[in-house]
Formats: C-alpha cells, sequence, structure tokens
C-alpha cells in the first residue's frame, strides 16, 4: 500500500533537485566571486548603468540599487532577475508535472487506484513542490552565507534569509498556479504556457509601472512587487508582502483542487 505520495513525489524529483541545487550554487558562486574584481570600481559601473534608459534600469534592475554596495549588487546580479527566473521554471515545471504531466504519461491512474483520494494525491504533491523549492532557497541562502564570508559582503545573515525567503514565496505562488491548471485541465503544456505568460506580465508590469507614472498604481497588482518591492536584503522580509503572495498560492490551489475533484482523468 502506498505510504506517502509526499516522499514518493520528492524521490522521484531527487535528481532534478540535486542538479538544479548545484546551479543555484554555482550561480551564486559565480556572481559573489566576481564581486572583489568590481568593488573598487563600482563607481564606474554605476555611471554606466545610469546612461542607461531608465525605463531599462527599471526592468532589467532592482529599482534604486547601487552597484557601490554589496546589498546593491547582489539585488542587481541575482534577485532583479537570475535568481527570480530559476526559481520560477522549476516551480512551474514541477507544478506543471505533477499531476498533469503524470496523467498524460499515465502514471496518475496507477497512484488513483490504490485507496487515497483526489484531495490527498494534491495536497501532498503541492506539499512536495512547497518543500522542494524551500530546499532550493535553503542553498541559495548557505551559498550567499558561504560566499558572504569568503569576499567579505558584510549583509547580515538574516537579510540574506529574508531574500531567500522571497523568492521562494514567489516560487510557490506560480508554481501552485502550474499545478493547480494541470490538475484542472490534465495538460501539461497549457498549464506551463499560462503560468509562463502570468509570470511574465506580472515581471512586465512590475518594471514598465515603475518607468511610466500613469502605470504606476497598477505596480502594486504585480507579484514581482510583492516579492521584492519591499527590498528584503536591505528591509527584511515584508509580511504583508509575505501574506499576499501565500494568499496566491491558496487563491489558485483551491479553484484547481475542486475541479480536479470532479472532472474525469484523461486515459
Amino acid at each position: 500500500m502506498l505510504r506517502s505520495i509526499f516522499a514518493k513525489t520528492l524521490r522521484d524529483r531527487r535528481r532534478g533537485l540535486l542538479w538544479w541545487g548545484a546551479g543555484v550554487v554555482l550561480l551564486v558562486a559565480w556572481t559573489v566571486g566576481f564581486y572583489p574584481s568590481i568593488r573598487g570600481s563600482a563607481g564606474e559601473y554605476s555611471r554606466i548603468l545610469e546612461q542607461m534608459p531608465e525605463a531599462l534600469r527599471e526592468l532589467f534592475l532592482a529599482q534604486g540599487a547601487d552597484l557601490s554596495s554589496p546589498r546593491g549588487y547582489l539585488s542587481i546580479e541575482l534577485f532583479s532577475f537570475m535568481v527570480p527566473i530559476l526559481f520560477l521554471v522549476y516551480g512551474i515545471g514541477f507544478g506543471a508535472r505533477t499531476v498533469a504531466g503524470e496523467e498524460q504519461e499515465g502514471s496518475l491512474d496507477l497512484l488513483l487506484s490504490n485507496p487515497v483520494s483526489r484531495r490527498r494525491v494534491l495536497a501532498e504533491k503541492l506539499a512536495a513542490m512547497l518543500a522542494a523549492l524551500a530546499i532550493l532557497g535553503g542553498v541559495l541562502w548557505v551559498g550567499l552565507a558561504a560566499g558572504s564570508a569568503i569576499v567579505d559582503l558584510d549583509v547580515p545573515l538574516s537579510d540574506l534569509g529574508s531574500a531567500a525567503v522571497s523568492v521562494v514565496l514567489l516560487g510557490w505562488a506560480f508554481g501552485a498556479i502550474a499545478l493547480a491548471l494541470g490538475a484542472a485541465t490534465g495538460r501539461r503544456a497549457l498549464a506551463v504556457g499560462i503560468t509562463s505568460a502570468l509570470a511574465v506580465g506580472s515581471y512586465l508590469l512590475n518594471g514598465v509601472a515603475a518607468a511610466v507614472e500613469a502605470l504606476d498604481p497598477f505596480r502594486v497588482a504585480s507579484p514581482f512587487y510583492w516579492y521584492f518591492g519591499g527590498d528584503p536584503l536591505a528591509n527584511g522580509l515584508s509580511l504583508p508582502h509575505a501574506g499576499l503572495l501565500i494568499a496566491l498560492l491558496g487563491a489558485a490551489v483551491l479553484p484547481g483542487l475542486a475541479a480536479f475533484d470532479r472532472r474525469d482523468l484523461a486515459t
């Protein structure tokens, strides 16, 4: 008898998680290791960035970040683009595959042939996705902590942890959307496509609205703003922003659960 869907899901994804963790470590090592070479000339780099069009600075760089400070460097080089993209790709892929992908492969029927409810299946697969992203977040934090100690970034571990938690919450939110869409439709590609489009739209809204005054009031509707708008590297984790990302997770999962519970599975 199947004892733990949660453990089985994580076990089935362990190799992928290992490689993703290694990728996060390499990205952090490369980025942090490069900092000493530009520390003395950060002012020159900052002047170059200031010459970029405002719209591009807001779109691809952390708002107000300064390369001359370790926090600004990490914000620009890691947390404004690369790290959230990695966590979104992993979370969306995991979420879409864990129900819809298994349904299309035919393994979900075998799972449901056990005496388990669909609600339990979805709940434990969701928990596995959240745990996998949390593990990646832990790897990110440990890598940053080690790199900070080696090159003397002088950023408190609590602030590095706040930034890592924030990006994990972003991955949770969009991963849950992908999982819910896959559970509701049984179509992995559709879940990936729609969720990816929502993520790109959210990113563009946050960046463009910061540069276009008429759109600025709508920026607060973007999950990317909830993710880093409070600048967790400088101010710690924003509980209201974190709460909004968790609320988005719940708002996605509940309708997906209801749809999955009553629809006919593909055969």
